[in-house]
């Protein structure tokens, strides 16, 4: 076994309990893919409910993104400092703490303070959990590792359309958040049973009792136990990880990640917020249009298991950048085509699935690239600016829709700025087996 750890577990086949690991992580995934469509979901009744207006709603979908981008940007050094497992912990009760606080909210303003603290869990949890299934996973699995994370948003947003489905019209939108809370509480007590510590932190940190931890994880994996702990990485030591990124190495890599991510969420959370509502005004019911978020996850989980299963091959950046082009594509199309429900359902189907291919992309692209010492905070970052771009994207399609210039305009605008990420991959691509162009410090 080599004498690092984390070697180990990078070229070592991967356990049956590295695949627990990921399912757990897939599973606690879910809460993000839910609470983004379950506000979306509710969002009709309780504004009809307090008389809220379109730019008033749009202001309550981006204190949600709001807070993702700060619990993202303090993910990486609260996760420094506690252990990935343990801010995991950490931002799951505040989650769950939120939704049941949402379900007696009496005002607009009360629930908008709820989804900026839920925002701020599910922004912890966004980094993470990507960062602890890298970690867990093998060289060979990591891709399709991840993409199976990201699964579990779209199979939360499954749920989300479901339960809306199921509970909007006998128990009203507050039952929706009811649910969230125990689903909530369950996943919380499945974490604290049965998620292991990330190897990485224990190596680079090497907190009290790490050396034993350690072997406790190498034993559940059938690998030699450790003497003693390798010595900490000289960097881990003098270097601060958020001004690393603008290093020398590193810096072209950062801007561009930060760029795609940013672009990338204000479309795509102006979709999840706002396409409900769309299909809501093109003649579908709310129910309808619920119980169509269920297909369009069954629909966009294949995005990111596409993605998973073909990037090693294409390149993560290209793939990344051909999904970007295809959901423009899509874009225009939905806004412009007025047609009957199957067609309409149809189209949000295909949109879901080029729009989840490109978010998994970005985060494949960022891991593949950083180095490891650098992977911590480089993929906090890259969800930091994502929320980022996720606070503007609904209040610009509240806007412009509120604003009556029109549905093809509105998603002709998204469509165009989805071009953006799209050049900002192509510096970043390369051919499968390829070093990462743009750094060159040793991982």
């Amino acid at each position: 076994m080599p004498a690092n750890p984390l070697d180990a577990i990078a070229v070592t086949p991967m356990r049956l309990r590295q695949y627990v690991i990921v399912a757990l992580c897939c599973l606690i995934n879910v809460t993000e893919g839910y609470d983004m469509m379950s506000a979306a979901y509710t969002a009709p009744l309780f504004s009809a409910e307090w008389a809220v207006p379109k730019a008033t709603l749009g202001l309550l979908f981006s204190m949600g993104s709001l807070g993702l981008a700060l619990g993202a940007f303090v993910a990486a050094p609260l996760g420094e400092r506690l252990g990935r497992r343990g801010v995991t912990l950490i931002a799951l009760v505040a989650i769950t703490i939120a939704h049941g606080l949402s379900s007696i909210a009496a005002s607009i303003e009360v629930l908008m303070a709820l989804r900026f603290l839920m925002g701020a869990g599910l922004g912890i949890l966004v980094v993470s959990l990507n960062v602890l299934v890298s970690e867990f996973a093998n060289n060979q699995r990591r891709n399709l590792m991840l993409s199976m994370l990201h699964t579990g948003f779209t199979i939360g947003m499954m749920i989300g359309g479901a339960v809306a489905g199921f509970l909007l019209v006998p128990y009203g939108w507050r039952s929706v958040y009811v649910f969230g809370m125990g689903m909530n509480a369950m996943l919380l007590l499945a974490l604290a049973l049965f998620m292991w510590e990330s190897p990485t932190y224990l190596v680079s940190a090497q907190p009290r009792g790490a050396l034993a931890r350690i072997n406790r994880i190498l034993a559940g994996l059938g690998l030699d136990p450790l003497v003693e702990l390798p010595p900490r990485p000289e960097r881990a030591r003098k270097e601060n990880g958020a001004v690393a990124l603008l290093a020398k190495d590193a810096w072209r890599l950062s801007v561009l990640m930060w760029l795609a991510s940013f672009i990338y969420a204000l479309v795509g959370y102006f979709l999840l917020n706002w396409k409900p509502t769309v299909l809501v005004e093109a003649g579908l019911t709310p129910t309808q249009a619920s119980f169509s978020g269920v297909l369009q996850g069954i629909v966009g989980a294949t995005g990111h298991l596409t993605v998973g299963a073909f990037s090693r091959r294409v390149g993560e950046a290209r793939m990344t950048a051909i999904f970007f082009i295809l959901m423009g594509a899509m874009l225009v199309l939905f806004g412009s085509v007025h047609a009957g429900v199957p067609v309409m359902i149809a189209m949000a189907c295909v949109l879901t699935y080029f729009t989840v291919g490109a978010y998994t992309g970005v985060f494949l692209t960022a891991i593949a690239l950083y180095p490891q010492r650098l992977r911590n905070f480089g993929v906090g970052f890259v969800v930091g600016f994502g929320r980022a771009g996720a606070v503007v994207g609904p209040l610009i399609g509240g806007l412009l829709l509120g604003a009556d210039v029109g549905r093809a305009a509105t998603f002709a605008f998204f469509a165009a700025m989805s071009a953006i990420p799209a050049v900002a991959m192509l510096p970043l691509s390369r051919k499968p087996g390829q070093p990462a162009p743009l750094t060159t410090a040793p991982t």
